[in-house]
């Protein structure tokens, strides 16, 4: 089902735990990661996209919007988060050239273990917004 997991992901995901059931925390979270990305947009450009999908999906979650995510995909995504958040990971975030390259390894790796649900929220996504613009 998974594939083995990045060093120190194991760390971020019992982080993302208390998250999951301390959700009024996470929303502090999403903000701290979402500035952070901000910042470092022209660093992250080869996985902008995806990481903005999983804040997107994370959001909806955590205002309630979004319900039919699995406790485990909100966990992976928050870890991802956590990690990225984290500067002092495995590989500290102001080391120049490799800071980030721990940090798309992680993201990626959750892309991978939550695509099927990551497909179904862009569906949810979609549809919503068509049934807003009506």
């Amino acid at each position: 089902m998974r594939d083995s997991e990045p060093t120190g992901f194991d760390s971020a995901k019992k982080t993302a735990q208390e998250y999951v059931e301390h959700p009024e925390k996470a929303g502090h979270l999403l903000k701290e990661a979402a500035a952070k990305a901000d910042r470092n947009r022209t660093v992250l450009d080869r996985v902008w996209d995806d990481l903005q999908t999983l804040f997107r999906l994370l959001k909806a979650w955590h205002q309630g919007c979004y319900k039919s995510v699995p406790w485990q995909t909100v966990v992976f995504a928050l870890a991802a988060v956590v990690y990225f958040v984290n500067p002092f990971d495995l590989v500290p975030d102001f080391l120049p050239g490799g800071g980030y390259l721990d940090d798309a390894t992680v993201v990626g790796f959750v892309l991978k273990s939550i695509q099927n649900d990551l497909q179904g929220f862009l569906r949810w996504e979609q549809t919503t917004e068509t049934s807003e613009a009506t």
